[in-house]
């Protein structure tokens, strides 16, 4: 048996299929979906935006790590994590020490196409939100490579993430 990580927790930047890929997972592989911005949102009483400009990024990130030791606490469960998560290096011990980290990516451009339009996005309300995207993407990438698999949803469809996935998790057994 081994090592073997009874959570897969899905990390990565924005729009990069978190919310897409985990419910698709959690579904094929019998495991319950936990959603740590849902999470934040219960507990806060408010969604992320409403933190963000209230209580400011700090509040929100310490939330954020609370929700993710409740959501590590379970068995079986795909965990989708905001796509800052991964900032705090306690975060990222977490994660590697307890479940199997999945660590999505997609272009700059891709992301773009998928959050514009959508003002929920606290930390795109700039001028030019392609170009944050790309320094973010830049500041982050270190972080999103801490991992036990990688894989870009530019290449694949969520059901073929999804497969590629399951096979990647299911060699760890």
């Amino acid at each position: 048996m081994g090592d073997f990580k009874k959570n897969i927790a899905l990390i990565g930047f924005m729009a990069t299929g978190k919310s897409t890929i985990g419910p698709l997972l959690a579904e094929k592989n019998g495991y319950a979906l936990i959603d740590t911005d849902k999470l934040v949102e219960a507990d806060m009483g408010m969604k992320i935006a409403a933190i963000f400009s209230t209580m400011g990024e700090e509040s929100f990130r310490k939330a954020e790590h609370k929700a993710l030791k409740k959501a590590l606490e379970m068995d079986k469960a795909v965990i989708s994590t905001g796509g800052g998560m991964i900032l705090l290096k306690k975060n990222r011990e977490l994660l590697t020490q307890k479940a199997f980290v999945v660590s999505l990516s997609a272009q700059p451009e891709t992301i773009f196409d998928r959050v514009k339009g959508d003002n929920t996005r606290p930390l795109l309300k700039c001028e030019d939100p392609l170009l944050r995207i790309k320094q973010m993407l830049a500041e982050r990438q270190q972080y999103y490579d801490c991992c036990d698999f990688k894989i870009s949803t530019d290449d694949w469809t969520a059901e073929q993430c999804c497969q590629k996935i399951l096979e990647a998790y299911r060699e760890t057994k």
